[in-house]
């Protein structure tokens, strides 16, 4: 009977090490970035927010299209293009008072983003009455959650590509919302 309950134990331990070996060691990954923003933060706030189909501050994007849903609310879908190539974000979470936002990528597209599974939160806190500091967080996979994945769909290519555009979008923010002030 022991030796049973040994052997049992040894196989319920190698069965719960298959998905790990199946995945290949494929680790869910993230990236924070902040900058600081010589602007109010309810300016900055309103700015952030686009799942209203207003002009993107994201560099690079061509369209941000509102495809569905009520603007800036739980449920809204949008659209945004880089030229023709487009990648479908959800509105999952907004608190107003609280300044922050919730989002994920419903339809990916690792030629643009190199992520699968990605989802993102974004929050604007008041530093005083005219500086604001703004959050970029998110979670995601690599694009090819394979063995071997090619070079361009790698962890590294991942969290490099998500912390690139999270650079390039803060910094464009405060160029543009300092601009203003």
């Amino acid at each position: 009977m022991k030796s049973l309950l040994r052997s049992g134990a040894v196989i319920g331990a190698m069965l719960l090490s298959i998905p790990a070996l199946a995945l290949d060691g494929l680790e869910e990954l993230s990236v924070t970035e902040k900058v600081n923003i010589a602007a109010p933060a309810e300016q900055v706030w309103k700015r952030v927010i686009g799942f209203d189909g207003t002009d993107a501050w994201i560099p690079g994007i061509t369209k941000n299209e509102r495809v569905s849903g009520e603007a800036n609310q739980p449920g809204a879908v949008r659209k945004l293009y880089v030229d023709e190539a487009s990648v479908t974000e959800e509105l999952t979470s907004i608190d107003q008072e609280k300044m922050t936002l919730q989002y994920r990528i419903t339809k990916e597209n690792v030629d643009l983003l190199p992520v699968t599974h990605y989802s993102s939160t974004i929050s604007v806190v008041a530093n005083g009455a005219n500086d604001s500091e703004v959050t970029w967080s998110g979670n995601f996979y690599r694009g090819f959650p394979e063995s071997n994945p090619p070079e361009y769909l790698t962890d590294e290519a991942a969290v490099k590509g998500v912390t690139g555009l999270y650079q390039a979008g803060l910094n464009h923010l405060k160029e543009e919302m300092e601009a203003k002030q």
